[in-house]
């Protein structure tokens, strides 16, 4: 059956929507490791990927840094299997074996992955399942930047989180105005909290799946528990769907905040109905005059990342994989690069 991909931008609601796809009896969703997020500027320092040796090397590294996610996999993956099985020598076919390895080992039938970055690998999924399905998630990016701000896993300050909402969103957009309705679904955040019932529904459809009941009772699942202990940026996903929790901005930043995300995405917000705490004109004449960098907002980025990252490692539990892994792909950077040479 055809993948399901969740795309979009992080701290958009997707940690919520994977588990309510997962409680679904046909569908295995992953935390996702983000392989290709993480490997794909990595790819090319493995040489010419046809020698044998190069692609078992890569399998191997990928397989690793899968077993050191910080949301550990139930399974062990085969590498042997991998190389032999992957369709091509790249890494998305690597990507894709790896996915087939955890359905199996789910009882599933069809899986899906929760990595938002997939949205700049959308072409190339296309070109292996031309009927891959694309849950496309957009939420207030003002929302987004105050997540933001008190969580890990992106960036921090307002003024790196405008522009990469911005640019995930104009992606989106492509791929809205590209694809066929029956490959790509829209889904806003808002709606899922509001009408839960409804949006799953038609989530369903979309997915050529049956709506069951329990989806909406994600929340009390092992998987929705696990979730919610390891870490508090996933802590919500433990708990029943909270309505009306949005527009959190308006308190959580400042004027300046607010007047800065909109001066850099006032035309994303717009095209999502996402009311402007001020004229439109008024974000775009700025917005024309182009958004100016000041190295204040550098410095707050490193002391936001210090306090969170301080934080969640005084309250996380899986803070030791997570280094693992972080280091990992450090080490491999610099040999690979070292080799490359």
């Amino acid at each position: 059956m055809d993948p399901i991909f969740i795309i979009g931008t992080e701290r958009s609601g997707t940690n919520l929507l994977r588990l309510i796809l997962n409680t679904h009896s046909n569908i295995a969703v992953p935390h996702p490791p983000h392989i290709m997020k993480n490997f794909s500027k990595l790819e090319p320092l493995y040489g010419d990927l046809k020698n044998d040796a190069n692609f078992k090397a890569l399998v191997k590294d990928v397989v690793k840094m899968v077993e050191l996610h910080p949301y550990p996999w139930a399974v062990t993956l085969n590498a042997e299997r991998i190389f032999r099985e992957a369709v091509d020598r790249n890494l998305i076919s690597i990507f894709f074996s790896i996915y087939k390895q955890y359905l199996e080992s789910s009882f599933k039938a069809r899986w899906g992955c929760k990595s938002t970055f997939m949205i700049y690998h959308v072409a190339s999924i296309l070109k292996y399942y031309p009927s891959a399905k694309f849950l496309y998630i957009v939420r207030d990016g003002r929302d987004v930047a105050a997540s933001a701000k008190k969580s890990i896993f992106n960036r921090y300050c307002v003024y790196y989180t405008a522009w990469v909402w911005k640019n995930e969103q104009q992606i989106g957009v492509y791929w809205l105005n590209k694809l066929d309705r029956r490959n790509i679904f829209l889904l806003k955040y808002e709606s899922l909290l509001n009408d839960p019932e409804v949006t799953v529904r038609s989530i369903c459809s979309f997915l050529d799946e049956p709506y069951q009941g329990s989806m909406l009772n994600f929340f009390s699942t092992p998987e929705a528990q696990k979730s919610g202990k390891i870490s508090a940026a996933w802590r919500n996903t433990a708990s029943p769907i909270i309505k009306n929790n949005f527009e959190k901005f308006k308190v959580e930043l400042s004027k300046d905040e607010i007047d800065l995300f909109e001066n850099i995405a006032s035309e994303e917000l717009d095209h999502f109905l996402y009311q402007l705490t001020r004229p439109f004109y008024i974000s775009e004449n700025a917005r024309a005059k182009g958004i100016k960098f000041k190295i204040s907002y550098l410095i707050e980025e490193f002391f936001l990342m210090l306090k969170v990252q301080g934080k969640h490692l005084l309250t996380d539990k899986n803070n030791i994989l997570r280094l693992k892994k972080f280091w990992f792909l450090k080490f491999i950077r610099i040999v690979r690069t070292i080799r490359w040479r």
